[in-house]
């Protein structure tokens, strides 16, 4: 009896574990994001870029992610238009990105960031 119960615990605690990784891989995996264009400026505001990559580098139950995030541009409704961003995090240590628009549709972009390096 107690074989059976330890085996079903070890069986559990592997399907949560599993569950755990897979949702931990996708959400490393979906750094793209999809911001309404402003259309004067034929951009989205670099502060609205910051905000969906600070969103981004935030584990949703352990918050670790970065102080704030500052891009140097808008970012332009150009397909391929880049610019570079830099995450500050607590302990000083400072990570630069790069952004990168991979679609434009109406007046939305699709962009995604690397990970942060130094």
């Amino acid at each position: 009896m107690r074989n059976l119960r330890a085996v079903g615990l070890v069986l559990a605690g592997t399907a949560l574990l599993a569950g755990s990784l897979t949702a931990g891989s996708r959400w490393l995996r979906d750094r793209d994001a999809t911001s309404a264009v402003d259309g004067a400026s034929d951009t989205v505001p670099r502060d609205e870029v910051a905000r969906s990559i600070s969103g981004h580098l935030s584990l949703p139950v352990i918050l670790r992610g970065p102080r704030s995030v500052d891009c140097a541009k808008d970012l332009r409704a150009v397909k391929g238009a880049r610019t570079h961003c830099t995450a500050h995090y607590l302990r000083g240590t400072d990570r630069d990105m790069t952004v990168r628009v991979v679609r434009v549709r109406g007046g939305e972009i699709t962009y995604v960031h690397d990970a942060p390096h130094r």
